[in-house]
């Protein structure tokens, strides 16, 4: 959306400062709310197929820790790129857990949506 469609429709300006903090606050909620969902998979892993091993259980782990410890330098310009990583494995946990699946596909939705509704509000005009 380029200015002059922001002014036509009657959008009002933003503060980008304001956006800046809405942005890293959504950010951060959809990878807490990622890490506690995350943190449910050992109880189904343990129940199916080969079980928890150790090796699936640290790699759970290091999710959920990288998922929280992402939230301290989502103001860092590379954040959302590690984030999309981070998106990515939790999607390939699908392979241990087939419920990953959707789960993981939607919390990446999320994420897509939340970085298009930063570049669209990005794009309308300062206040």
């Amino acid at each position: 959306m380029t200015e002059p469609d922001a002014e036509r429709r009657g959008l009002p300006p933003v503060d980008k400062d304001k956006l800046a903090r809405s942005m890293r606050g959504i950010y951060s909620a959809l990878l807490i709310l990622e890490a506690i969902v995350v943190l449910m998979v050992p109880a189904t892993i343990r129940q199916f197929g080969v079980g928890l091993t150790g090796f699936r259980l640290t790699a759970i782990i290091v999710i959920v820790a990288a998922l929280i410890a992402l939230c301290a330098f989502i103001k860092k310009p590379w954040a959302v790129a590690a984030g999309w990583v981070l998106q990515a494995a939790v999607v390939l946990m699908g392979f241990w857990v087939w419920a990953m699946w959707p789960l993981g596909l939607a919390f990446a939705a999320m994420w897509w949506y939340a970085g298009r509704l930063h570049k669209q509000l990005l794009a309308r005009p300062d206040a």
